[in-house]
């Protein structure tokens, strides 16, 4: 699909190579016709994906041709031998594909078609100027078990099952630091052509998965293979695939890829060994361009598919896993596991893992994964002694076993349900750091720093409402770190006291990222759960969300910081009808200063656009230097009495001395 592309430069071809008017050709020795009794599967199958390359001036036209070139010769080529075979009058049967499609003679028939479609983009007929023709080629050509692999450019090809997931493609890139890079080989963009070629044995229970970068690019490999892996198992425990009707796991990726705002044209192709006749082209894109997206044809799309993954749990002291000791038991809940962990080197670390109870609970594994996700992209940490930040190869991600080393703790294999799920932070961001774990490890955990500290939940607790400084001072720290997630277009949407954690030094760190969700992409946002009562009211409307929306739940920290109470009630803040009156009372009570108060007051209305619209904002106006006094002037009688007596007794005695001294005389 085109995505947000307004031209779609992919094309993709799926073939069945249905060999001209096979059943029509005769044997020149025979006066008599030969019928050729294939089932479709026992005939090679053509996968093409082609990725125009934007930087030239026609890359859809480029895709195309690639795609039309490498079609057209890869048959002929295959005709030819097939051909070959009825004149020497090889016996035809179902095993026709390896009796003279060899190894050998395939591969030969792939390079010179390559060959051919780069001269034609390269060498241009036309004897005028034209920008030159650019476009990446990844295909696979299945002759029964075998499976012939063709690549250039920065596509990638798949090779999965339910336990792995390897790319066996080469991204042709040349990096420069730690970005993407620039593409460093394609076809028409020299003479010659790199090109990968590889072969290999397909068994049963496989699939591939041929992509674009619009794609892998923007789906972390740890969901990209929870979803393969679902789709493996979903079609391994399906007697009869035809049963699987309306199950789109391509366009489930490539509306992922999509909502985690790719830019690019987004293309995949899927299929499976014995599967042959389930792949076909789709070309209903429900709304979207009609782009000829290719899919494998599957059913019951449900939001829940059930997939293998290990949980460690009930860990003991002493016990290991990938290589990190526990040292101690932080805490267990119902839905989660921590523990303080230490590496061989002897450095500490916080480890989270769902809790066994969580099994059942998709939702927050999904929000457990995503928030791994999120942290690691705004961290950009590495452990101590490791090579680079979260950078493993690609061409060696696959699912190993490690071993678990365990004191009496069992590792269980439980069903975990999760479907498809969006700059870096300095040191000192005031956001939780989040390391990556071992790239071979399948368990299911966290790995973050350790805080030595509490959250800011129990330090109200235990120290009760705050003055207006401590509060400033409070807030100022909470603002800042949220305002990173903030210039990295993020929403932390579960701002609350127990997401807060002050540090023994007095620093402030925002941990919990499961509800994180991009501030551009408006799908993302969604009622939060958990506490309600620091959520702001326009996630149960319509009402647009934003960087407001934290605002408001960092206002109610503020609030409840200063007065010990919560402005609001959930009740009254999931009601679209309900009027939220601020209790000013509470405020003025601890003498919080006029601007302070009207600070408050604003980032606590319901409307959106009277809040603040940027958190520097709303801190500016709650700074108490604003104010010229610690709160509303107060009458002198109040602040002191005698002194008013006093000062109205002597000017009553001034004014009756005045008047004996003015009138006595005249007497």
């Amino acid at each position: 699909m085109a995505g947000r592309k307004l031209e779609n430069q992919d094309s993709l071809l799926i073939s069945t190579c249905l060999l001209n008017h096979l059943d029509e050709i005769k044997l020149q020795n025979k006066n008599q016709a030969h019928k050729l009794s294939l089932k479709p599967e026992h005939l090679p199958v053509l996968c093409v994906l082609a990725d125009g390359v934007s930087a030239c001036q026609f890359p859809k036209q480029a895709s195309r041709l690639a795609v039309e070139i490498m079609t057209d010769y890869v048959i002929k080529g295959l005709n030819h031998i097939y051909n070959q075979a009825l004149a020497e009058k090889q016996q035809l049967n179902q095993h026709l594909s390896k009796q003279i499609f060899d190894d050998e003679s395939v591969a030969g028939i792939i390079k010179s078609a390559v060959i051919k479609a780069n001269d034609s983009m390269y060498f241009s007929q036309s004897y005028q100027r034209v920008a030159p023709l650019l476009s990446t080629l990844s295909g696979v050509l299945c002759i029964g078990d075998r499976v012939h692999l063709f690549h250039t450019g920065d596509s990638r090809i798949y090779r999965l099952s339910k336990d792995s997931m390897v790319v066996l493609s080469e991204d042709h890139r040349i990096h420069h630091g730690q970005d993407k890079g620039a593409l460093s080989a394609a076809l028409g963009a020299d003479t010659g052509v790199d090109l990968q070629q590889t072969v290999f044995t397909m068994h049963q229970n496989e699939y591939l998965a041929l992509m674009t970068d619009g794609v892998y690019e923007h789906i972390d490999p740890i969901e990209m293979q929870f979803e393969f892996s679902a789709a493996a198992t979903q079609l391994e425990n399906t007697p009869n695939w035809h049963d699987l009707k309306h199950w789109y796991l391509s366009r489930q990726l490539c509306q992922h890829a999509y909502a985690e705002g790719s830019n690019d044209n987004l293309s995949i192709i899927m299929l499976g060994m014995g599967l042959a006749s389930a792949i076909k082209i789709n070309s209903n894109t429900k709304g979207m361009n009609n782009d000829g997206e290719v899919f494998m044809d599957a059913s019951n799309k449900k939001s829940h598919i059930p997939i293998q993954y290990k949980l460690p749990t009930g860990l003991r002291v002493g016990d290991s896993i990938d290589g990190f000791e526990v040292t101690s038991i932080i805490a267990r809940t119902a839905r989660s596991e921590v523990y303080l962990v230490e590496d061989s080197l002897g450095h500490e670390y916080v480890l989270k893992s769902p809790s066994l109870r969580a099994v059942d609970d998709g939702e927050y594994l999904r929000s457990f994964l995503k928030e791994r996700k999120i942290g690691l992209s705004l961290s950009k940490h590495r452990r101590a002694g490791e090579a680079a930040y979260n950078q493993t190869n690609p061409n060696l991600i696959q699912q190993v076993m490690p071993p678990l080393k365990t004191k009496g703790a069992t590792t269980t294999s439980v069903e975990v349900t999760t479907t498809a799920l969006g700059g870096s932070a300095l040191g000192e961001s005031g956001l939780l750091r989040y390391y990556p774990v071992p790239a071979s490890s399948i368990y299911l955990y966290h790995l973050t720093e350790y805080i030595e500290g509490e959250s800011l939940r129990a330090f109200m607790e235990r120290n009760g409402p705050c003055d207006v400084w401590q509060t400033h001072d409070l807030l100022t720290k909470i603002g800042m770190a949220v305002r990173v997630m903030h210039r990295n277009y993020l929403l932390h949407q579960d701002i609350k006291p127990e997401n807060i954690l002050l540090t023994k030094s007095g620093a402030v760190k925002l941990i919990d990222f499961g509800s994180v969700a991009s501030s551009i992409l408006k799908d993302n946002t969604r009622p939060p759960v958990g506490d309600l009562h620091y959520a702001a009211p326009e996630y149960y409307t319509d009402a647009p969300k934003g960087v407001h929306s934290d605002l408001f739940s960092i206002a109610v920290i503020g609030f409840e910081l200063l007065t010990g109470h919560r402005p609001f009630t959930s009740q009254m803040l999931m009601s679209a009808s309900a009027v939220l009156v601020v209790p000013a009372n509470l405020l003025r009570q601890k003498q919080v200063p006029a601007t302070s108060q009207q600070a408050l007051l604003r980032a606590l209305h319901r409307n959106t656009n009277v809040r603040h619209q940027a958190i520097g904002e709303f801190l500016q106006d709650f700074n108490p230097d604003n104010s010229a006094s610690l709160s509303d002037p107060e009458p002198l009688i109040k602040r002191n009495p005698l002194l008013v007596w006093h000062s109205i007794c002597l000017l009553q005695g001034i004014v009756i001395l005045f008047l004996l001294i003015k009138f006595l005389p005249s007497l």
